[in-house]
């Protein structure tokens, strides 16, 4: 998977668009601390380092897929 993340920061629909991921996704992978998000006030902002170290550590198979 491979997005184009060219921004400093990004909202959370900003990321969603980004990465072709849903809100939904995202949120979750930041409640679960997979996604770190740094805060505006109450708005979570990803940074773009952190976008790239999440995407890099998602898995590279489906899961449940067995060789």
């Amino acid at each position: 998977m491979e997005a184009t993340l060219d921004k400093l920061s990004y909202s959370v629909p900003s990321l969603s668009d980004a990465t072709d991921l849903s809100v939904d996704s995202i949120n979750k992978a930041i409640k679960r601390g997979d996604l770190v998000a740094n805060y505006f006030g109450t708005k979570p902002l990803v940074t773009r380092a952190e976008a790239l170290r999440w995407l890099d550590s998602l898995p590279t198979e489906r899961p449940g897929k067995t060789r």
